[in-house]
């Protein structure tokens, strides 16, 4: 599923590992959530393009965590579209070049190290270093650490969830948690998942997988209370 979803939320197509999405504020204003790897922002802006909008709509883009393939794009665009870059204070440290771009631990880490290592990623300071509780535009930031000690969901109340890699959805529309390896507290994002279960919306869009636009909070419930399977 992508382009048009409903609620105003676009899904960016032809992204490479993760998803980006618009969300339309208002008819000259929208919300980029996340950038996609560095191949990802040419991508953004021709689809930019093709709903007849011009880069400087763009008024926020808002990185969900600081991973590579969520970020990788995020210093074109910022320069591209004139907009203002936010994330999460915890995570800032890490896009700015202040920190390594991702840290794990075991085989597995090791892997994913070699990974982060081989993907180009511009440094680039946010604009706006966000917290549990602060808004920007229709949204509301949910800090929900785990998989990373910045990552933030975004909640339009009773709509919408943009989930980063908080949640995973499957190729068969089910849901999980990401690999143990790529997280940095997996007892953490349980508890992150926890939070979020507890929220209203009809539509969950993840970072990896495909959106589900029906009944999504009650999925969530359930996948909590199955403990995450």
């Amino acid at each position: 599923m992508q382009g048009d979803i409903g609620h105003g939320i676009h899904r960016v197509p032809s992204l490479e590992f993760s998803n980006a999405y618009l969300l339309e504020v208002d008819s000259n204003s929208l919300i980029l959530i996340d950038t996609g790897t560095s191949s990802g922002g040419p991508k953004i802006l021709a689809y930019l393009g093709k709903l007849g909008k011009n880069p400087t709509a763009v008024s926020h883009v808002i990185l969900t965590h600081a991973d590579g393939d969520h970020s990788g794009s995020a210093a074109m665009l910022k320069r591209s579209t004139g907009a203002k870059l936010g994330i999460h204070e915890l995570d800032a440290p890490r896009i700015s070049g202040e920190k390594k771009l991702k840290e794990a631990s075991g085989a597995g880490g090791a892997l994913l190290g070699l990974f982060t290592g081989l993907m180009k990623v511009e440094r680039v300071k946010p604009d706006i270093l966000l917290k549990d509780g602060d808004t920007i535009g229709p949204l509301s930031v949910v800090h929900t650490p785990g998989h990373t000690d910045g990552s933030i969901c975004l909640y339009r109340p009773n709509e919408a969830l943009f989930v980063g890699d908080t949640i995973r959805v499957s190729g068969s529309g089910g849901l999980r948690l990401p690999a143990g390896y790529m997280s940095r507290d997996m007892s953490e994002l349980r508890k992150s998942v926890e939070k979020i279960s507890k929220l209203e919306f009809s539509a969950l869009l993840p970072g990896h997988g495909e959106p589900i636009v029906e009944n999504a909070s009650q999925k969530v419930g359930q996948f909590v209370a199955n403990g995450f399977q």
